[in-house]
């Protein structure tokens, strides 16, 4: 296996590889990895038979990986034996942190949440909890009303108003790379950009990408408004009667929070688990740095 730095990487067959790998994950397109990554490379498994993209930063001369913002998991694209996936992941840096759906030798468990899709909409909700049925009825007697909205510009404005990104520790740039990525998808007809209204105010907005038979809910938030009567449980609900025997799966992208775990599970999503691996194999006194 050999290293290839992006400016080395043949962007038209990366791609057209990705879109030809069944269960390969829109996270390896080039345009994502572009959007959410300050660089990234790919541990490439003979000519373009195998691969996996790895984000990289580098800081002193020093590269190692790292999950950039609303970048859930690397993955294969291709067949890799575990074994190559863990030659893969101790050959790209000395210093690895990364989140990937392969179990390797000393990775821990990440919650992940996925709704199996391939049902009609009356089956899927009746694994829906008693406070989500709650919530979804209040809303609908609060007479909200869904839409589609593949509008970067909006959503990207209604996030600003409602999100905190200083308190998360989101940066600006990590802000405008979500914006880069939903007009990327958008313009690959990919994405999916919806609405909760009432009265015509946005109470809740969220962001998904459809790729491979597969839903990934991106990101989402509501208002003060929206969080008192149940609008992000109403776009869920209305985003999965919308795809509801037309996928294989709504794919939350999961969370080792506990609450938000817990609204995932609430319609009906099992912890389908991917893993953590932090690796670092740096010299010392580096290695005393970097932990």
């Amino acid at each position: 296996m050999r290293i290839l730095e992006r400016k080395h990487i043949d962007i038209k067959r990366w791609d057209t590889m990705v879109w030809e790998t069944k269960n390969s994950l829109f996270y390896n397109l080039s345009w994502c990895l572009d959007a959410l990554c300050t660089d990234w490379v790919v541990v490439m498994k003979n000519e373009y038979e195998a691969a996996i993209p790895f984000p990289i930063k580098s800081k002193a001369g020093l590269k190692y990986t790292y999950n950039p913002f609303l970048f859930h998991r690397v993955s294969v694209v291709g067949e890799m034996s575990e074994e190559e996936v863990d030659e893969a992941i101790w050959k790209v840096a000395k210093y690895v942190d990364v989140r990937i759906t392969h179990e390797v030798e000393g990775a821990v468990v990440w919650n992940n949440c996925e709704l199996a899709m391939d049902k009609t909409y009356l089956e899927i909700i009746q694994g829906y909890s008693s406070n989500s049925k709650r919530n979804v009825k209040k809303a609908v007697k609060e007479s909200l009303v869904f839409s589609s909205a593949n509008n970067a510009a909006l959503i990207s404005f209604f996030f600003k108003e409602n999100v905190s990104f200083s308190a998360l520790g989101i940066k600006e740039k990590e802000y405008e790379n979500f914006e880069q990525l939903m007009l990327e998808a958008f313009d690959c007809e990919i994405g999916h950009g919806f609405i909760v209204e009432k009265d015509d105010e946005i109470l809740a907005a969220g962001f998904f990408v459809e790729f491979n038979g597969r839903l990934n809910f991106v990101k989402g938030t509501s208002n003060a408004l929206g969080r008192e009567i149940g609008a992000m449980h109403f776009l869920f609900d209305r985003v999965i009667h919308s795809f509801a025997g037309k996928l294989k799966l709504l794919d939350f992208s999961g969370s080792n929070v506990d609450t938000v775990a817990q609204f995932y599970r609430s319609f009906g999503a099992e912890n389908k688990p991917i893993w953590h691996v932090k690796r670092n194999h740096l010299p010392f006194p580096l290695n005393q740095i970097k932990k």
